[in-house]
């Protein structure tokens, strides 16, 4: 006589979603750290072209200015730095973007000689996570000036001349982008920095900012905690492991195919 066996068997789809289940809900949410930025401030460096150019000393806000206007005096950048915090999220390696500080374009047409047509700033602040000192950092970002014929028609932007942000003229465009000099903090083992994200132009993100003539133009700089790899484009080392990895497999298979079709022959 056979003995019934009480032992219950799930189908295997079922006994998979159940054990999917179970390790989802065994295995603990990614951490979100927040990572806040104290004391900012910033300086411009090495820049290119332009005459009679002037630089702040390094430390608090900063600015740089260049060219002669007659009747308005010289154009230039400022920045105001300001503290700000943002959350990491450790899933994806990446924070929200945040405003890291104020540009502003004191653009004014230029009667006597030229603009700059790059510029650096350093970005100095004390970096923190969940209340503890990582250290005082400095990033660094590109600025590219666009210095446009104030009679163009039309301007480089696409619209008319004398109406709108060229409502006195053709407006300029600066573009930044992040630089690879720029520092480094750990947080749990990896290696994060502060990447841009554009400019906040009247509210809405850009790539960039096209500045009225004649006037004092004013955005914010977005930034976000990155990955240094992903900020600055260079691999981590398990990235290039794994591609060494993926590079030897292929040269297996393509020496197994060579060893197959000499076979065959």
């Amino acid at each position: 006589m056979n003995k019934q066996k009480n032992s219950l068997k799930l189908p295997a789809p079922v006994a998979i979603s159940a054990i999917v289940l179970g390790l989802a809900l065994a295995s603990p949410a990614a951490a979100a750290v927040q990572v806040e930025f104290k004391n900012v401030t910033g300086a411009w460096f090495d820049p290119v072209g332009g005459t009679n150019v002037n630089i702040s000393p390094n430390g608090g806000d900063g600015t740089i200015r260049w060219g002669v206007s007659t009747g308005y005096g010289q154009s230039g950048y400022n920045f105001i730095g300001t503290d700000f915090s943002t959350v990491l999220n450790q899933d994806i390696d990446s924070s929200g973007a945040v405003n890291i500080g104020e540009f502003q374009h004191l653009n004014f047409p230029i009667s006597t000689g030229g603009a700059i047509t790059n510029v650096g700033l350093k970005f100095t602040t004390d970096v923190w996570a969940d209340d503890n000192f990582l250290g005082t950092k400095t990033f660094e970002y590109n600025f590219s000036h666009f210095e446009t014929p104030n009679q163009d028609n039309s301007c480089a932007n696409g619209l008319p001349n004398n109406a709108g942000v060229n409502s006195a003229g053709c407006a300029d465009r600066v573009t930044m982008n992040f630089n690879s000099n720029s520092q480094v903090f750990d947080i749990g083992g990896k290696q994060y920095t502060l990447n841009l994200d554009g400019f906040l132009v009247d509210g809405s993100p850009s790539g960039g900012f096209w500045t009225q003539e004649q006037a004092l133009n004013s955005a914010f700089i977005r930034g976000k905690v990155d990955l240094y790899s992903v900020a600055s484009a260079v691999p981590e080392p398990g990235t290039w492991a794994m591609m060494i990895i993926g590079f030897g497999s292929v040269g297996t298979m393509v020496r197994s195919a060579r060893r197959r079709q000499a076979l065959a022959v």
